[in-house]
This record gives structure tokens, sequence and C-alpha cells, in this order.
């Protein structure tokens, strides 16, 4: 009996605690639900508003889980990552303190215009620049940067060529004024040396300046007591002149008186019949030669000439003293004993050289040699300018055709040869070098003389020829 109410103790015992056991399961379940409910509603109120973050598509993102792993290193969520990165990037974009959004950053790059990144990309220079937002149309950052950085290389490389110009130039500047300033000191040096050598000239010149003016005083001095010295002697001239003048008159009266009576004896020229010389005995007009009647025993020489004339009356002087041209010219060629042949030198057109022509030669005589005087100015060489050397040409051609000649008017005298008036140049200055006075006197000297054997010749009747009788006499053209 007590056995069977023990047992039914411990049943009761047990079940109470089953009991308990139960009702406390039964309540923590219904604790354990309640907070799986509040927990399950907390859960979905936070996936609501994690979703207006990141959807569950962005979470499987494999860039998004990289970035996630970056932040969790980081020890920051991937929310504030990301808005540090945005921070870091707007600030780089703009430097305002409210960083805002991009398109925020973009808008305010509409009003930063650069025109340096502005030509890198394009920019023709016409207008204002592009914005840095225009530039970025369709492109990135690092693609402008790009852009801008080749620009940058390309300017970098012609600053270096620049540099290298300019290295060259400053090089070549250097050079050239080193040259500078060694032409500076050689002109220095020159300059002094001209320096030096005027200083000498003006020391010269000063001292000729003042000997000049000594002499100047000096010759003032000698022309004072000159002029007296001419005035009394011109008073003596004077004087002189008058009792020379009425000598004179009575000399020109007794050679008047002379000259009447040995007009007889004058020399009066040969008529024209007398400066024939000999004949033309042959002609041979295909050799175009002529034979004349005068050889070796009339003392004809090779390379003599001759004038050719139809008769002795056609060798007859004009009016002014001149000789006709003969009709033809020979010149000796070959000489035979008593004849000589003779080239025809020339002949008148229509009148040729005829068998019965006479010959003439002015210096040519067989039984004399003729004497001449020359004076004057000669044009022999035919330029039109007569000159006093040339005269030295017409006595060679007299000496050639066996004529003499002579510097003096002496009674032997047979012809006078004058050439042209000798031309007086212009009196030079008192202060003129001693050789231009001498040439003035010279040819005073020489006129002078021209006119004295002019009025000898004329006074004492001897003929005179110029240059062109002479050739016409003689027959040489």
């Amino acid at each position: 009996m007590a056995g069977r109410g023990g047992a039914g103790i411990g049943v009761v015992v047990t079940i109470t605690v089953l009991s308990i056991l139960s009702l406390g399961l039964f309540v923590s379940t219904i604790v354990f639900y309640g907070n799986l409910n509040k927990k399950t509603a907390e859960l979905n109120t936070a996936q609501a508003g994690l979703s207006e973050y990141i959807s569950s598509q962005e979470r499987n993102d494999a860039q998004i889980s990289s970035i996630a792993d970056q932040a969790r290193a980081k020890r920051q969520t991937v929310v504030g990552y990301y808005n540090n990165n945005l921070t870091q990037a707007l600030s780089t974009i703009s430097s305002r303190a409210d960083r805002g959004s991009l398109e925020d950053a973009m808008q305010r790059l509409d009003s930063v215009r650069l025109p340096g990144v502005a030509s890198a990309t394009g920019w023709n220079g016409t207008g204002d620049p592009p914005s840095l937002r225009e530039r970025l149309t369709g492109s990135s950052f690092e693609e402008l940067l790009t852009q801008v950085d080749a620009y940058i290389g390309t300017l970098q490389g012609r600053i270096e060529s620049a540099n290298q110009a300019k290295t060259v130039a400053e090089n070549d500047l250097r050079n050239e004024q080193d040259r500078a300033r060694a032409r500076d000191e050689s002109h220095r040096q020159t300059l002094a040396a001209i320096n030096e050598e005027l200083a000498r000239y003006r020391a010269e010149v000063q001292a000729y300046r003042d000997g000049t003016n000594q002499h100047r005083r000096d010759v003032d001095n000698y022309l004072t007591d000159v002029r007296q010295q001419a005035d009394s002697r011109e008073s003596e001239l004077l004087d002189r002149i008058s009792t020379l003048e009425n000598d004179r008159l009575s000399l020109l009266d007794q050679i008047d008186r002379l000259r009447g009576e040995r007009s007889a004896d004058l020399f009066q020229g040969r008529p024209e019949e007398a400066l024939v010389d000999g004949r033309v005995v042959a002609v041979d007009p295909a050799e175009g030669t002529a034979t004349i009647d005068l050889g070796y025993t009339d003392k004809i020489r090779v390379g003599m000439s001759f004038g050719a004339y139809e008769e002795p009356s056609a060798i007859q002087a004009d009016d002014s003293g001149n000789y006709p041209v003969g009709k033809g010219s020979l010149e000796v060629i070959r000489v035979d004993d008593d004849s000589a042949v003779c080239r025809v030198v020339r002949e008148r057109a229509g009148n040729p050289v005829v068998k019965g022509d006479v010959i003439a030669n002015a210096v040519y005589d067989p039984r004399k040699v003729y004497k001449l005087l020359v004076i004057g100015n000669f044009d022999t060489n035919r330029d039109g300018v007569a000159t006093e050397a040339e005269a030295s040409g017409i006595t060679a051609m007299i000496s050639d055709w066996g004529g003499e000649f002579t510097d003096e008017l002496s009674g032997d005298v047979d012809f006078l040869v004058m050439g042209q008036r000798p031309t007086l140049p212009p009196e030079p200055p008192l202060n003129a070098p001693i050789a231009i006075v001498e040439q003035f006197v010279q040819a005073q000297q020489a006129i002078t003389r021209y006119d004295q054997m002019f009025e000898q010749a004329t006074a004492t009747s001897l003929p005179v020829l110029n240059e062109n009788r002479l050739r016409t006499l003689i027959g040489g053209f």
C-alpha cells in the first residue's frame, strides 16, 4: 500500500514537472514567436531601407563586391567609402566647399574656360574658348588630359627646339660680340693712328701755311719792287720805242729802196712748166704700170713718187696758193738707165694716166738737192689733230724724196713748209707750277718764231708750202 502510494506521488510529481515544463515551453514558444515576428518585421524594415541604397542585383555585382571588400578593409561602410570617393572626385573637379552633385560640378565647369586646354583639344582661336564641360562632351577627363599632355609634349618639343635655337643664337651673338669687340679694338687702334697722322698733317699744314704766308709776303714785296722797276723801265722803254720807231721807219724806207734795186736777184719761184720733171712714155693698163723717161742717170730711186698731169699748164696754183691734185699718182718700182717703171697708185675715173702725160715732184731735181725749212704743227696721221711732234713725218717724207731740211731760215733755203700755227694755252696764274709756266713760255716762243718765219719768207719772196701743197707737188697721197 505504501509502495503504491510512493509510486503515485512520483507520477504526480513527474506529471507536475512535465506540466510546468510544458507550460514554460509554451510560454517560451509564444515569447520566441513574438520576438521572431518582431525581428522579422525589423528585418523587413531594414531590407526595405537598404534597398534604397543598394538593390539585391547591385549587391551581386562583382565590382560592388570588390568595393565592399575595399570598404571593409578600411573599416568603412560601402556608402561611407563611396561618399568619401565621391567627395574626393568632386573636390578634384571643383574646389568649392559644398561638393553638391556631379551635375552641379559639371555645371560649374561651364564657367571655366581655359584657352590652353581648348587649343590642345582643337580650338582654332576664333571667338571665346569653349568651357571644360563642352570639352568633356563625349569624352572623359582621362582623354582630355591625354590630349593636353600630348599638346604639352608638342609645346615642350617646340620649347626645346626654341631653346636649342636660342642657345645657337646666343653662341652666335657671343661670337659676333667678340668679333665686334675685335673690330672695335682694331677701329680704335686705326682711329688712334689716323688721329696721330692727322695731328702730324696739321702740324705740317700749319708749317706750310706759315711758310706760304711768308712767301706771299716776300712775293708781294718783290712784286712791289718789280712794279716800281717795271714802271721805271716802261718809261725808259717808251722813250726808246719812240726812238726805235723813227729808226724803223727810216729802215723801212731803205728796205723798200733796196728791194726795188735787187728784185731781179730774189728767188721768184719756178713757173708751172719748170715744175715738170718728165713725161709718161708708155702705159700698161693690164699691169697697172706706166713707164717714165727718167732713170738712174736722172737720180731716180725706187719708192719715189710723181704726180701725173695732162699738160704743164695744169700745174698752176689757185687764188689761195694751193696746187691742184694730179690726175694720177705714180710710184717707182723699177729703175733702168734711162727709164723707170712706175706703179699707178691712183688715177682719176674717166681720165686715166696715158702716154704723153707730164710728171712732177716738188723736191726732185736731178741737178739740185732742195733745202726746206719745216715749222708748225702737222696732221700726218690724218686723225684730225695737228701736233708739233708730227712734223717729223714731214721731214722724213722730204728726206725720202732726196730733199734736205734745216732749222734756220738761211739764204740757201728753197721752200718754207708751214703747218698750222701753234696754239697758245691760257696764261698761267702767278702761283702756277714752274713746269706750267715754262710750257706757256715755250708756246709763246714757238708762236713768235712761226710768225717771224712767215714774215721773213714773205719779205724775201721765199715759196711757202703747206702740207697739202707739199703732198700735191711730190705726188704722195
